[in-house]
């Protein structure tokens, strides 16, 4: 079962207030959903063309960069749920990438931060709580994902250590 899959498309929509189509994966082994009676194609393609639908405004250079972010999660998320080895250097990868930023795409969420947390829920709650703290930059981001409403109302929040985070990693701005 893969990180970035028809049931984080599902949670994207549901977040967006967006309707989502049969969401599967083609012949190709493509996540394929159909958006307004058009084929959308890809997991970036997908959560982008929900943003679009439910009238989130993106500039050129917001939309580029969440475009590739969003194919560098589904691409490394998928393989990092059955590769430990992999998913601990991915979620490292992550940590240093939010050490200067309280956001991925910058100071402020965007729904690249939202898909990417759905896709890296399986990761992270399964990870020990000393491996947790390992990861300071990567909770702290987590505890300000958490604490939009919309995001957990269908996850529970991640276990974190508070006092830990606000004294390590504190809000980069």
């Amino acid at each position: 079962m893969s990180a970035c899959n028809t049931e984080t498309i599902k949670l994207i929509g549901k977040y967006l207030n967006t309707p989502v189509g049969p969401v599967c994966y083609n012949t190709d082994r493509v996540l394929t959903t159909v958006l307004g009676k058009q084929n959308v194609y890809g997991f970036a393609s997908i959560v982008l063309q929900l943003v679009s639908k439910s009238g989130v405004q993106m500039s050129q250079e917001n939309l580029l960069l969440s475009y590739q972010w969003l194919e560098h999660i589904a691409i490394y998320s998928n393989q990092a749920v059955t590769n430990p080895i992999l998913a601990k250097n991915f979620l490292q990868d992550i940590n240093k990438a939010l050490q200067r930023n309280t956001y991925l795409t910058g100071n402020f969420i965007n729904i690249v931060d939202v898909a990417t947390y759905y896709a890296l829920y399986p990761l992270l709650e399964r990870l020990p709580i000393y491996e947790r703290e390992s990861l300071l930059h990567l909770f702290r981001w987590s505890k300000h994902i958490q604490a939009q409403p919309k995001v957990c109302s269908s996850k529970p929040p991640l276990a974190l250590n508070n006092l830990t985070l606000s004294v390590l990693a504190p809000i980069a701005h």
